[in-house]
């Protein structure tokens, strides 16, 4: 069950994006954040186990334009069955990079999309994104409850 009253599913597409931003006037300043995906995975489920990119973009508006700072990493998405998640791990240890999903308490799934400072708080955006267009296949049954900003401890 989630906290909100709709989340968006995947049914059926070749490439996925999924993405956000928020201004970051509305976050506390002097603060290292983390861009968490928190999502569920469907019975269904197929087409996630290929790593997908993400990124964390800090856009500043400057008097010269747009500057950004970008944290780049790959990620799997995978079920949490365990046959799936085995050969996650093997996957993911071979590639210093990947990061996999956590479970949270409340039973959904999370995964670190990248993190960023807040320096004085209102003069500019964080844009989060999550993006896997490079391989072809039908990816269906990703059911996606947001992303998620917090302080990082």
């Amino acid at each position: 069950m989630s906290r909100f009253s709709e989340v968006a599913e995947l049914l059926a597409v070749c490439w996925l994006a999924v993405g956000g931003k928020m201004k970051t006037q509305m976050l506390s300043p002097k603060t290292t954040y983390a861009a968490y995906l928190v999502f569920k995975l469907a019975e269904n489920s197929r087409g996630l186990k290929v790593p997908a990119k993400a990124s964390v973009r800090f856009v500043v508006e400057s008097q010269d334009g747009a500057e950004d700072s970008n944290d780049t990493v790959h990620l799997k998405l995978a079920t949490d069955r365990p046959e799936h998640l085995r050969g996650l791990l093997r996957r993911a240890a071979r590639q210093p990079n990947g990061r996999l999903p956590q479970k949270r308490g409340d039973e959904w799934m999370e995964i670190e999309l990248g993190q960023f400072f807040n320096d004085h708080g209102d003069d500019g955006e964080v844009e989060m994104q999550l993006k896997e267009i490079q391989q072809l296949n039908w990816k269906t049954g990703l059911i996606v409850e947001g992303i998620e900003l917090r302080p990082k401890e």
